[in-house]
């Protein structure tokens, strides 16, 4: 009976020992050391969930860890495109452009300056506001229609460049209109002539020959009403002087 009795005791010392043992072997057991494909993973998936500032985060994380990893530019092209559907146009500009630098023979280039376009097209101000981010946004498209023609992008590129012209072509009417309505009729003239040569398929065509036969009647009567001033003052001088 004792017998049993100091068995069962040091069996039940021997269970606790090894649950202890058991229990700081799982304790002091590390984490398992993140890949590179689960890192990626775990951006990407913050990325398609539209949670753009937390994937720009995990993207530098990945970047910190694994800079040299083939991952690497994806991770860098997708950083810039969470801060461009973030609307953080500055940002993607900057991150965009360094893609571009740094890996000049990449398949996604194509789409690095299409997006790079895309930035400054979102910017783009109403026709009564200064172009200078349309000006930008076309001189990207072109470029990339230009250099990569049978990109994916470049279709689209085409079509975006086609507004941003018309966009163009809309202010400087805009402008030459307050010009004619302001009775400026030469500069009025001049920006219409402009508009015909730069954007000759903008649609204002019409509009922009009707105006501009108005500006040079106009501009042809105040020239003869000056002829008749500068008439009549010489007629003065000339009676003054008899």
């Amino acid at each position: 009976m004792r017998r049993r009795r100091f068995i069962g005791k040091h069996l039940v010392i021997f269970i606790i020992l090894v649950e202890l043992l058991v229990g700081c072997a799982w304790w002091q057991r590390k984490e398992p050391e993140p890949t590179p494909q689960l890192l990626y993973d775990k951006a990407m998936k913050l990325y398609h969930k539209k949670k753009y500032e937390r994937a720009i985060e995990a993207f530098k994380k990945f970047k910190e860890e694994f800079p040299l990893s083939e991952y690497t530019p994806l991770v860098e092209l997708r950083s810039a495109d969470a801060y461009f559907f973030d609307k953080n146009y500055a940002e993607a500009i900057l991150h965009y452009e360094e893609f571009k630098k740094l890996h000049p023979l990449h398949p996604e280039i194509p789409y690095a300056i299409y997006q790079l376009g895309m930035c400054h097209y979102k910017q783009m101000h109403s026709i009564d506001r200064d172009q200078t981010e349309t000006e930008k946004a076309i001189e990207q498209f072109r470029y990339l229609i230009q250099n990569f023609p049978q990109s994916p992008q470049a279709a689209e590129a085409k079509r975006r460049m086609e507004f941003c012209q018309r966009q163009l072509a809309d202010h400087e009417f805009y402008v030459g209109h307050f010009y004619f309505r302001t009775k400026k009729y030469r500069a009025a003239l001049e920006r219409f002539r402009g508009i015909l040569e730069k954007y000759p398929d903008s649609g204002l065509e019409e509009k922009i020959r009707h105006l501009s036969e108005i500006c040079r009647k106009q501009i042809d009567k105040e020239e003869q009403g000056r002829k008749e001033k500068e008439t009549q003052e010489e007629e003065k001088k000339g009676k003054s002087g008899g």
